[in-house]
């Protein structure tokens, strides 16, 4: 997708709405937070693991919460890395019938696409919250916090895909394959 898309500029023929232009807006403002969250959890697991090692092998004592921490925060920050990805066309797609198609074709084939999208990630939502729900009154054995935590990555993780998807179209566009414009 093109910067000027990613960022929501008006479309030459086409009148920019306020609802296109808060869209993008929002987009980009929900993208650059994930951009944090994932970078700040890269950290984080980078600095538990090395004190986990640090531990093993020059106190003689493993922490036993570091590894848990970084298991943890390996599954948030693929959920939230997925929902990142997402516009930027990061990730993988097999694009050989979409790239066939006439661009009217195309274009419905990106609005089914997106559609079973939000409705796979509603169905991922809805059990993934009944999951942690589940899991709520279990404690982890390490850290000794509730296992809703980390299962809340899933509704999260799929509430955020389908926000950007309907964000992306709201902005006037579908979301991208391959980092290229696909209309």
């Amino acid at each position: 997708m093109s910067p000027d898309v990613a960022a929501g500029a008006a479309t030459p023929g086409i009148p920019d709405s306020p609802i296109k232009q808060l869209a993008a807006r929002c987009a980009t403002l929900l993208e650059r937070t994930l951009d944090v969250l994932t970078g700040a959890a890269v950290a984080v697991m980078v600095v538990a693991l090395s004190y986990q090692v640090f531990g093993r092998y020059v106190l003689g004592h493993t922490p036993s919460w570091s590894e848990e921490l970084a298991r943890y925060l390996m599954v948030w920050l693929t959920m939230l890395g997925s929902a990142a990805a997402l516009r930027s066309g990061g990730h993988i797609a097999v694009t050989t019938l979409t790239d066939a198609l006439p661009p009217n074709a195309r274009r419905v084939a990106l609005v089914v696409r997106d559609v079973a999208l939000v409705c796979t990630c509603g169905i991922l939502a809805w059990w993934g919250l009944g999951f942690a729900r589940l899991n709520a009154t279990q404690e982890s054995a390490g850290m000794e916090i509730p296992m809703s935590i980390p299962y809340a990555a899933l509704p999260v993780g799929a509430v955020l895909i389908a926000l950007l998807v309907l964000l992306a179209r709201l902005a006037g566009a579908p979301a991208a394959i391959h980092g290229e414009e696909t209309f």
